[in-house]
């Protein structure tokens, strides 16, 4: 416990200063084996001995971690390049009647599992369950919602779109991202990518916590959407702001094609319900010996007395709600991009906190930035901004290529069920007048069936 809470204190100390503890421990070895080296060379011979004499019962072992990541690596490349992938664009309907619970149930349709049903399908052939992107991208203000998918999947993304929205437009497009060129000259970028607070279960504030759920009048929506939309169809010429959302569906934690399954899916080192029923033990735990110094345990027993607080029963409530829907993995991103004399340093505050109204209180959870361009703060941290154009290279990079998942671009996923993902994209209202939104210009019907016709 005391190497934990100095660990942390010298953690939080020297990301203060903008230095990183991996940079710092790695010197502070290399110092110390020369040291050693110098000081008593004997233990530096005796402990180089003992690690070339013992080599035989690790070396095999580091060595075939190394072929494995390798080989899935390909086998993995392999499949990706023996599909196609589309862009779709959603048209929106002129008028959006349905709450996101629409959504929602159109979003159940990517909670399939299929592909990679043995280990000769994931170890062999290289197969993995589909990666599908939810995008919102502006182009110099004018926005569009996308959907990324294999071309095998188009019909049936459509249908189920269709049936939710049937006054809704879809239609292939060319990848916008092709806008901006690859090498990115004459342009300035920031990127973003995002997490989610521990633990992972406790939900953001989605539409039903917004009361979206109840289909009010539309001009009594209050829909978190809408600030997003405003904020990102501001741009003008020469700009562009997009968002991602990749996302594939959760089955079980997983180690380059090797399932961890587990018989009780609540166990400890499941990264998902484990936590989440950790968390609520811990609430129940403190609750328990809060009230413990206040009441009797024939009190407890009896049920006289409520041990939670009404925060804590809403946040048990929430993490339990959260875990009745069906799961998904996904990666966020955001980017901004603009010509060098076009880009507004504005746009970057408003980047970073772009999910703010999902968190609303300590009640809920919170999506916030965990890599991108956001920590630099420090001459000595970016020598000559070296480190800052690679991130802006291989935001790009990823970005263009729906990259998130699999070797070797392995990101922690962020968890979200249906209900997030659908609070995060969805049709917004025709309340929300933001100019640059993209709808089908009228309602469209089918022609009566009694319609004379020529002969």
């Amino acid at each position: 416990m005391f190497l934990h809470t100095e660990a942390a204190k010298t953690s939080g100390w020297l990301g203060g200063w903008g230095l990183e503890p991996i940079v710092i421990s790695s010197a502070y070895l290399a110092l110390l084996a020369v040291f050693v080296g110098f000081y008593d060379p004997s233990a530096m011979y005796n402990f180089l001995f003992t690690i070339v004499v013992t080599s035989p019962f690790w070396l095999p072992f580091f060595m075939l971690t190394i072929f494995w990541v390798g080989w899935m690596h390909y086998v993995r490349f392999m499949f990706y390049f023996s599909y196609k992938n589309v862009l779709l664009e959603v048209q929106l309907p002129p008028e959006v009647e349905k709450s996101p619970l629409a959504m929602e149930l159109f979003l159940t349709m990517f909670s399939n599992n299929g592909g990679e049903t043995t280990v000769f399908n994931r170890v062999w052939e290289g197969k993995y369950r589909a990666i599908w992107s939810l995008e919102i991208a502006s182009n110099e203000g004018r926005i569009g919602f996308y959907i990324r998918t294999r071309d095998a999947f188009r019909n049936l993304i459509e249908a189920r779109l269709y049936g939710q929205f049937p006054e809704a437009k879809i239609f292939e497009v060319d990848d916008y991202v092709n806008k901006v060129p690859l090498d990115l000259k004459g342009y300035a970028l920031w990127g973003n990518e995002y997490a989610k607070g521990k633990p992972q279960a406790l939900p953001i504030r989605t539409y039903v916590d917004f009361g979206m759920d109840k289909d009010p009048k539309e001009e009594y929506k209050t829909d978190p959407l809408a600030h997003i939309l405003e904020l990102i169809g501001q741009i003008g010429k020469d700009e562009y702001f997009w968002i991602q959302i990749i996302f594939k569906a959760r089955k079980y934690d997983e180690w380059y094609g090797l399932y961890q399954h587990h018989t009780d899916a609540t166990k400890k080192n499941d990264s998902y319900a484990g936590k989440a029923k950790e968390e609520i033990k811990k609430i129940m735990a403190g609750a328990a010996a809060r009230a413990k110094e206040v009441i009797t345990e024939n009190d407890i027993t009896e049920g006289k007395t409520s041990l939670l607080t009404d925060g804590e029963k809403r946040r048990i409530d929430a993490i339990e709600r959260a875990m009745s829907k069906p799961l998904f993995e996904c990666g966020i991103r955001t980017l901004y991009i603009a010509k060098e004399e076009k880009f507004s340093g504005i746009n970057i505050g408003q980047a970073i906190n772009l999910f703010a109204p999902y968190k609303g209180s300590n009640d809920y959870n919170s999506i916030s930035v965990a890599r991108g361009m956001a920590f630099f703060d420090y001459a000595w941290q970016d020598f000559k901004n070296f480190r800052r154009n690679k991130i802006i290279k291989q935001l790009f990079f990823n970005y263009r290529h729906r990259a998130y998942f699999y070797v070797p671009y392995d990101q922690v996923p962020v968890f979200l069920n249906t209900e997030e993902l659908a609070s995060l994209w969805h049709f917004p209202g025709s309340s929300i007048k933001t100019p640059g939104l993209s709808r089908v210009p009228s309602r469209r019907a089918e022609a009566p069936v009694n319609l004379p016709t020529g002969q």
